[in-house]
């Protein structure tokens, strides 16, 4: 049986045992290469996901600045955010009613109450006030009590509510001194209608009155 002699293999031996280590480096190195290049991708991508998020969350809080502001300013518009006006209550229905020529108008202001703020959910430092208006009238036909509501619905003084209101059948003649012929009022209507604001005082009441 033959010998090797070491001497004549050790140096493609030891050649051969350096590029083994070398190849095992160039392995390893690259592989922990391609791992830092994998998380910084996902890194990346969870940051272009959150700044995806985060546009979408600006977007949609824009837009409900926008819808609130708008709905801010209609409040503003109706006077929802200012201090009741009864007298334009009044006076609108006194136009109102002269205009279809009802010749019974009568109304009533109750006086102005400050609504439960448990019981209504509203924001801390908002005080809701609450007034209501009752009134009755003959009518022509059942579209002058929509015209009625309309117009006191179009008056920049707070929140209209209609609470009820009850239609009845009822013939009345009456005869219009002004252009000398009658009319047939054929409804009756009783009505109570309610103002919501947020103003800071009660105002005072007005006496009930009617239009004859």
């Amino acid at each position: 049986m033959g010998y090797i002699q070491f001497s004549l293999i050790k140096k493609p031996v030891l050649v051969f045992s350096a590029l083994l280590l070398l190849s095992v480096s160039l392995f390893s190195g690259s592989f922990y290469y391609k791992q830092v290049q994998l998380d910084k991708e996902r890194a990346i991508k969870s940051q272009v996901r959150s700044a995806r998020a985060n546009i979408a969350n600006i977007a949609e809080d824009k837009e409900l600045i926008n819808t609130y502001q708008s709905m801010y300013s209609g409040l503003i518009d109706r006077g929802f955010l200012s201090e009741e006006s009864r007298l334009s209550w009044v006076e609108q229905l006194e136009l109102t009613a002269a205009r279809l020529e009802l010749p019974d108008l009568h109304y009533q202001i109750d006086s102005q109450s400050e609504l439960n703020q448990e019981l209504y959910s509203t924001p801390g430092g908002v005080t809701l006030f609450k007034s209501q208006l009752t009134f009755q009238t003959s009518l022509l036909h059942e579209g002058d009590l929509l015209e009625l509501i309309a117009d006191l619905q179009a008056l920049p003084s707070g929140l209209l509510v209609v609470e009820h209101c009850e239609l009845s059948r009822r013939n009345k003649t009456v005869n219009n001194s002004e252009k000398g012929n009658k009319l047939n009022f054929k409804f009756h209507t009783l009505c109570d209608v309610s103002w919501y604001t947020t103003g800071e005082s009660a105002a005072p009441d007005l006496p009930s009155r009617s239009k004859a």
